[in-house]
């Protein structure tokens, strides 16, 4: 490294290195300046116009009467009382448990609920869910923030507002993005000299990661010179111009062909549709997939045959049972809904595999090669919700997933793996923690070989 690299590198060090607030709380006792009802002001590190500054560039509106709203990592408590001030009903959550919250939770008489919870506990099912949630000073403290944005994401009913540190804030401010979002990690005190900052994120990857925790689009706000400022919408905007319709055609897993999800996995909803009235080209900035009326970003939008195909995420926050997918675009209204299935509980009816056919010939001695190596089974016990998505096929112990599942008739077709090859195999069938009985399958002919192994068959 030259040496005018090394002094650049030392400067650039020095500056995320520097803290000089740390002097003045220790000083102060108080990080936000607090207005107490009879006039007093308590002097914190912040003074109190910058506060309200900062509460005015989150653009909220001025009476929240009716709302919910959750602040987290509150600290001292500011925007936490002025929330209640203007009529929210307010939840705080942090790690750790500030005797000053609680103190000027007393001199406000406030009935402000206050949790000792982390960000990664959030959960309909824990806090319940709020309309509003400020995330102000937290994201660059976060060891997985995209996680953490997850959970965030999966208690918002309405926005998000985001206040944090960001590596581009003057450049960004100015028209200078980067070309792709990039995170500085911080494997020790590298930012303000403080162990419990973990990331530096750029404008770009705020608004990256948001979206990938489930948030349908995020706007910047406002900037400081090392800081900016971010609303996360979770429902798309009416659109100005809807009189066309979009019909659905298909929906499913990128996995499989069915429309059933696990939280847990990580899976992509396929969805299908078409215009009524011809369109321009549709781009992703021009289709708007939801999930019971929560928008969540498209990753892929493309034409073929004049049916247009998106790919989008499962959101966050989801609970287990039966949940509606729309689409919308800029031309046109929402589509009609269609059914997933989201974490369906285990089924308690035992599944019974009586026979198997050909798939081609509807032989009932054996499945052939020669006709492709498709077979058919018949099945009792499916569920109502059966799909090839919640239904697994093993065949000498190895999976296979169907083309299709008709809980209805009992029918299941599938194409036989390569590694299936001549001879007897035992077949059974998984279906929501139910394992079938196994039956005996005759196959013939040969296997189509795996690409790749001609040394290995020669």
């Amino acid at each position: 490294m030259l040496p005018q690299e090394e002094g650049e590198r030392t400067r650039y060090i020095a500056a995320r290195k520097a803290n000089p607030i740390r002097s003045t709380l220790n000083e102060k006792g108080l990080y936000h300046s607090m207005q107490l009802p009879n006039g007093r002001v308590l002097q914190g590190v912040m003074d109190l116009e910058f506060q309200k500054a900062r509460w005015d560039s989150f653009r909220l509106p001025a009476d929240l009467t009716g709302r919910t709203l959750l602040d987290i990592g509150p600290w001292d408590g500011f925007f936490t009382f002025e929330a209640e001030r203007r009529g929210a009903a307010v939840t705080a959550i942090d790690y750790v448990d500030l005797d000053t919250f609680r103190e000027l939770h007393r001199l406000m008489t406030s009935n402000a609920r206050y949790l000792r919870l982390e960000v990664y506990d959030l959960s309909p099912q824990v806090t319940g869910t709020f309309d509003i949630v400020l995330c102000l000073g937290v994201l660059y403290h976060l060891k997985h923030p995209l996680l953490a944005l997850e959970r965030i994401c999966s208690v918002t009913t309405d926005l998000c507002v985001i206040d944090t540190f960001v590596t581009d804030a003057e450049a960004y401010r100015t028209g200078v993005h980067a070309p792709l979002p990039s995170i500085e990690f911080y494997e020790r005190d590298e930012l303000a000299g403080q162990l419990d900052n973990w990331c530096g994120p750029s404008v770009s990857a705020v608004c990256a990661l948001a979206r990938s925790a489930g948030f349908a689009f995020v706007e910047p706000l406002s900037f400081t010179e090392s800081t900016a400022r971010f609303v996360c919408w979770r429902k798309w905007p009416l659109q100005a111009d809807a009189t066309r319709s979009v019909e659905i055609v298909n929906v499913s897993s990128h996995q499989n062909a069915g429309k059933s999800f696990r939280s847990t996995n990580e899976e992509y909803i396929q969805l299908w549709f078409r215009h009524g009235t011809a369109v321009p080209s549709i781009g992703l900035s021009d289709v708007f997939p939801a999930v019971d009326g929560f928008g969540v970003p498209p990753l892929v939008c493309y034409a073929d045959a004049g049916v247009f195909q998106v790919n989008f995420r499962l959101p966050p926050g989801l609970e287990p049972g039966t949940h509606l997918v729309t689409v919308s675009t800029r031309w046109s209204a929402s589509s009609q809904p269609i059914e997933i299935f989201v974490d369906l509980a285990a089924s308690y009816t035992p599944v019974i595999l009586n026979s198997y056919q050909d798939g081609v010939n509807w032989d009932n001695t054996e499945v052939s090669w020669e006709n492709g190596g498709w077979i058919t089974l018949w099945v009792t016990g499916l569920t109502e919700q059966a799909d090839p998505g919640n239904t697994v096929v093993l065949i000498s112990g190895i999976p296979h997933a169907p083309v299709l599942v008709d809980s209805k008739s009992g029918q299941i077709n599938v194409r036989l793996r390569p590694l299936i090859g001549a001879g007897c195999h035992q077949a059974a069938i998984a279906h929501r923690s139910q394992v079938s009985n196994d039956l005996s399958i005759i196959v013939s002919g040969t296997a189509p070989r795996l690409r790749g192994f001609a040394e290995a068959y020669d």
